[in-house]
């Protein structure tokens, strides 16, 4: 493993850059304990740069968290004899987690609920996967069998324009009352009560759920 690291960044070395097999164990390490998306995982598949001559890798450490497949920066840390030494690499790494993909037709404004299915697919920076269902999630277009979903594809709860229950929660204590569902951001539901006041909540059993500060 130390002439591997050693090679790929020697100006002269023929050798190509070390491989996913020859990478050492403290790189990949390094790379999973970065790994920033629950239950993704990140794969090595190449490793540029090293650390200087007679200094021995010890550990690496990536100074940012890995969301997506593409290159990583990773700092390298090790030993030439009682003297500590460092040095920089690139290691170029494929992230795959589990994405929600349809299984079948979706109407716009049909409930995803049932007709979604996770599939290990790679991360692509600039489109996160949606892991989990929003209670209330439906489509806001047609979508076919097979697509993966993004937070562009669905909404939480009633369309804007169209009236809706508001509960506002204080302890073992419940109001409800109307409002009308108005654009909000994702993941959330909003609505405009009669006063004029704008609300955000969660989306629950077919109302808009509120709790007290």
């Amino acid at each position: 493993m130390h002439d591997a690291l050693h090679e790929a960044s020697d100006p002269v070395a023929t050798a190509p850059p070390p491989g996913p097999a020859d990478v050492p164990a403290a790189v990949r390490a390094a790379i999973a304990a970065a790994v920033a998306l629950p239950g993704a995982s990140a794969e090595v598949l190449e490793l540029t740069g090293a650390l200087p001559a007679r200094c021995s890798l010890t550990r690496a450490e990536a100074p940012r968290p890995v969301s997506a497949s593409g290159r990583v920066a990773l700092h390298l840390f090790g030993r030439d004899g009682a003297e500590r030494c460092d040095g920089w690499a690139w290691v170029r790494v494929r992230v795959s987690a589990p994405s929600l993909v349809t299984t079948r037709a979706i109407m716009e404004g049909a409930a995803l609920e049932g007709a979604v299915a996770a599939v290990e697919r790679e991360v692509v920076a600039g489109r996160p996967p949606v892991t989990t269902l929003p209670e209330g999630a439906v489509a806001d277009r047609a979508l076919a069998a097979g697509v993966p979903l993004d937070e562009a594809h669905f909404r939480i709860g009633a369309r804007p324009g169209q009236a809706v229950a508001v509960v506002l929660r204080a302890g073992a204590l419940a109001v409800e009352q109307r409002g009308q569902a108005i654009a909000c951001r994702r993941g959330r539901a909003c609505a405009l009560l009669p006063t004029g006041r704008r609300v955000e909540g969660t989306w629950h059993d077919g109302r808009i759920q509120l709790e007290s500060p």
